[in-house]
């Protein structure tokens, strides 16, 4: 089997085909709650839950610890919202890779590359590799190589021109992007339409790079 980066030490479960979830914490009002099981499904590395939920419930406390980070994003003291605290921390711990809309699938390999999640996971993606394809094809092409391993690299929206590509575990998708919308935010699985929409090329159904 493949080694997964998401993946616990196994526990007893009821129902070994759904994904684990986080446990709420006693203080937790719905919206920690559901911030804290996102980030639990994203990393296993409670410094995640920790910094969105400071971000949620301490945002001028965020602010100041993260002053540079919010800068960067246009983001005052008084619009602190835990989706970029989300996006940020795993940007700086090799989960996720922001990316123009314009560049190809040689640039994402690029940014792959970088994500050590990916390396990991021991999944060649050398064929993703191709600077006369979008990067939408190449993200097509990286999630059937990767699917075996049980990831996938999904698209979390930040209301901008650029895609931001997180790896996530297959087995978390639907729920990672239902609490996404619950959160009042966007993620979206790569598809063939969407590429082709993206991409301005049409490769076929058999995503050839």
């Amino acid at each position: 089997m493949a080694w997964n980066p998401f993946r616990r030490a196994p526990a007893p479960s009821p129902d070994p085909q759904r994904p684990a979830q986080a446990e709420p914490h006693a203080s937790d009002d719905d919206g920690a709650a559901r911030w804290r099981e996102l980030a639990s499904l994203l990393s296993p590395d409670v410094g995640l839950a920790e910094v969105v939920l400071q971000a949620y419930s301490s945002p001028s406390e965020y602010f100041e610890a993260h002053s540079a980070e919010a800068e960067n994003r246009g983001i005052e003291d008084d619009a602190v919202d835990p989706w970029f605290a989300l996006v940020d921390w795993l940007i700086e711990n090799e989960l996720a890779h922001e990316l123009d809309w314009k560049d190809n699938a040689a640039e994402l390999a690029w940014a792959l590359s970088r994500m050590s999640a990916v390396l990991s996971s021991g999944v060649d993606l050398q064929s993703v590799d191709d600077a006369d394809a979008h990067l939408t094809f190449g993200m097509l092409r990286a999630n059937a190589l990767l699917a075996p391993a049980g990831l996938e690299l999904l698209v979390f929206d930040i209301d901008s021109d650029s895609y931001t590509i997180v790896l996530v575990a297959s087995a978390n998708r639907d729920r990672v992007v239902a609490l996404a919308a619950e959160l009042g935010h966007r993620v979206d699985a790569m598809t063939l339409d969407h590429a082709r929409h993206s991409g301005g090329r049409d490769y076929g159904d058999g995503i050839e790079l």
